[in-house]
């Protein structure tokens, strides 16, 4: 670790009801530490002795030329770290998942362990352990998103040059868990209909459902729009994680969203929406497929009525290749199977009348 020309006294700041301690790497790259909550320390004088002691020792061991200071446990880089400098990076949605993996599956088996002591192999194990305990009962796609946790808390532990590699990579995932349908995750136009039926009495749900249907946002984004967002020709959608004001574009909203979107009073809550849906779904055949059918709906059903694979992709706002890696090549894989059940059909078919026309000839 390269040493620094002058020693930091941090400065502290209040974030999500807790007190950080601020400080920069030898290039550049910001660290928060967290010293406490608010509940605990009322007051920024409070927690004054801590931060001191703190970057005393993080002075002191950067003086020293050493590691030991900056070598904790996984659980307190997680915590102290991790959780502070994401804060400030990502949504709260995703840092929210991040927390709930850690939590739930990755924190008994790394939480103790030395940060520097990680390697590929002891990733491995522990993944292995995971899906021992708990087997197919989580789908595939929860054992990726617990492997992608861990690769974001080592990745930003190389950042900070706490480690020298990211012993996540070169683990696998593969057999852990059930595959989920993708084919299945994708709401039809019928569908789409009987779901604003089922909340007409509900503007802002209906909205909500319109919004996602036609527009094919992200689940961030969506909770990213307010009412001020439309003009009555096009919507604004603002990026979740980048406030510049260059980073806003806006879609155009046809005719069946428009008629939809004066119920639109206020911020969308997916959670609270998806909860108010799923209350009136009585068995009648619908079938909750999650907030992005909608947005793979949209892409099927673009699809379906002819439109060009780059036009979905712009609309989108995806590449061609994962447009079509994970919206279209099933729907064409499915295409070419009956149209090659269709050609068999017309061959029996033309077999058959030829045999009745054999049969019916003057012996």
């Amino acid at each position: 670790m390269a040493k620094r020309k002058r020693k930091q006294k941090g400065s502290i700041w209040k974030s999500h009801g807790s007190w950080y301690v601020r400080y920069r790497e030898p290039d550049g790259t910001p660290v928060a530490y967290k010293l406490g909550s608010v509940k605990d320390y009322p007051r920024k004088g409070d927690v004054l002795d801590q931060a001191s002691e703190y970057m005393r020792k993080v002075n002191q061991s950067v003086a020293a030329g050493t590691e030991e200071f900056t070598a904790g446990t996984v659980s307190e880089f997680f915590e102290q770290v991790f959780v502070p400098v994401k804060t400030l990076e990502i949504d709260a949605k995703t840092l929210r998942n991040y927390r709930q993996f850690w939590r739930l599956y990755l924190e008994a088996q790394f939480g103790r362990l030395r940060l520097r002591d990680v390697t590929t192999g002891t990733v491995q194990r522990a993944l292995q352990a995971i899906h021992k305990e708990h087997g197919d009962r989580l789908s595939h796609a929860t054992y990726d998103m617990a492997k992608r946790t861990l690769s974001a808390v080592f990745s930003l532990a190389k950042l900070l040059d706490h480690i020298l590699i990211n012993p996540v990579q070169g683990t696998k995932i593969k057999g852990m868990g059930h595959r989920n349908q993708r084919e299945n995750g994708a709401y039809t136009l019928k569908e789409i209909q009987r779901y604003l039926t089922l909340v007409a009495d509900n503007p802002q749900l209906s909205a909500t459902i319109g919004i996602a249907a036609f527009l094919g946002l992200r689940g961030p984004e969506i909770e990213a729009l307010d009412p001020s967002c439309y003009n009555g020709e096009t919507m604004r959608i603002p990026h979740p994680k980048v406030r510049e004001q260059g980073a806003n574009i806006r879609m155009p909203v046809i005719a069946p969203l428009k008629r939809l979107l004066p119920g639109w009073t206020e911020k969308i809550s997916l959670e609270r929406a998806e909860y108010h849906i799923k209350k009136r779904l009585d068995g009648g055949g619908l079938r909750w497929r999650g907030w992005y059918g909608f947005r793979r709906g949209l892409a099927t059903n673009l699809w379906e009525l002819g439109v060009d694979p780059k036009v979905i992709a712009i609309i989108l706002r995806n590449s061609e290749e994962v447009t079509r890696r994970h919206y279209i090549k099933l729907l064409e894989d499915r295409k070419h199977a009956s149209e090659g059940m269709d050609r068999l059909e017309a061959a029996f078919e033309k077999a058959e009348m030829l045999q009745k026309a054999e049969a019916g000839k003057p012996q």
